[in-house]
């Protein structure tokens, strides 16, 4: 985990992991809500996986998840991955212009499973990007 503070706390962060070689397992026991995220997952093998990345809106437009993705690079290399990966909501529109301009693109997509969950989200968008 990586936190911005701007000695008053906390305005902006970003967590991430490796995704491995092997796709993860999705039995029958699987939550339905999380199957579209985890198949999209199983899509980005041996990728580094920004899993949030967050900023209060008083401090976007400053650059800080621009900054925050460039460490996120830095780490999937130190790590030895040559691939990044995240998941966005097709409705979130400032956080996919966000990552396209950092170099990632689509590589597919899933459909949101809502059940009863007010969402404007249709489809989980996998978006990826090459380090080398």
């Amino acid at each position: 985990m990586v936190v911005v503070d701007f000695d008053n706390g906390a305005v902006a962060g970003l967590t991430g992991y490796g995704i491995g070689s092997e796709p993860e397992e999705i039995g029958d026991d699987f939550p339905a809500l999380f199957r579209p995220l985890q198949e999209l997952e199983n899509k980005a093998l041996d990728s580094w996986y920004v899993n949030v990345l967050a900023c209060y809106p008083e401090t976007r437009g400053q650059g800080l998840g621009s900054k925050l993705l460039e460490v996120a690079d830095e780490i999937a290399r130190d790590a030895g991955y040559n691939t990044m990966s995240v998941i966005v909501a097709d409705e979130n529109v400032g956080a996919r212009r966000l990552y396209e301009r950092k170099g990632y693109s689509e590589l597919d997509k899933a459909p949101c499973v809502k059940y009863g969950w007010a969402t404007e989200t249709e489809n989980w968008v996998l978006l990826v990007k090459s380090l080398s």
